[in-house]
């Protein structure tokens, strides 16, 4: 019966969390639209290719040492990293996307980051991911108590979202300003094409930021709900 209500507890958070933040299905949307947006790639097209503008932001955080490397066209990916084990950066194919620019400048402030702070975000996240299985298959032999693993779970997924939270929202911000530092020392759009994009990337992180940082929350919030389920049966 508690864990029933710890659940209901969980969800109610998550539920109020979404009303505090005002997450909306229509941000989403409107993100989708944005990146989708044909003029503001057109516009974006002037720019050089990917690898180009992240080798020139780099230069721009004095951190020539990273290796740049970038997806292959038959790699549908869109998502970009930053590997701090390899001191890599990874390229999406994202040259469809007009967010382009900010999305390569959040890797490169990735890679300036504090490198204790990354690796141990790389290290607490494969953790969270082993510990969670295990505490799952514990769960089910019923070979531990459920009140242990339940509450080292919880710690976990706290400071796993915590560091992870702090990493993203810093790179997302800096981001911004980084991308419209680049595109003004480019000198390449005509006045009102540069403000479009500023304002379009300036748009992206204000629904992106408290965005992001609820999806990963509900991310963690609908692991111990898991657990909780497989220690009911």
């Amino acid at each position: 019966m508690e864990y029933i209500i710890i659940i209901i507890l969980l969800l109610l958070f998550l539920l109020m969390l979404k009303i505090g933040l005002n997450i909306k299905i229509k941000d989403i949307k409107r993100l989708k639209q944005l990146s989708q947006d044909t003029q503001l790639n057109n516009i974006i097209n002037m720019f050089p290719k990917n690898k180009e503008i992240c080798e020139e932001i780099l230069e721009t955080l004095n951190n020539k040492n990273v290796k740049i490397e970038e997806l292959s066209i038959e790699e549908k990916s869109q998502t970009s990293l930053y590997l701090v084990l390899k001191n890599k950066i990874l390229i999406a194919n994202i040259e469809k996307n007009c967010t382009r620019i900010q999305t390569i400048a959040h890797e490169c402030i990735h890679s300036v980051q504090n490198k204790k702070i990354l690796k141990f975000n790389f290290f607490i996240s494969n953790i969270n991911i082993l510990y969670f299985i295990i505490s799952c298959i514990l769960a089910i032999l019923n070979l531990s108590n459920l009140n242990f693993l339940l509450i080292i779970l919880i710690l976990i997924q706290l400071v796993s979202f915590v560091v992870r939270s702090y990493l993203e929202t810093d790179a997302m911000i800096r981001a911004e300003y980084i991308a419209k530092d680049y595109i003004k020392s480019k000198k390449i759009l005509k006045n009102d094409d540069e403000q479009k994009v500023i304002n379009t990337y300036k748009e992206v992180n204000k629904i992106g930021i408290k965005l992001y940082n609820y999806i990963i929350i509900t991310k963690k919030v609908f692991s111990i709900i898991i657990f909780l389920l497989i220690a009911m049966i």
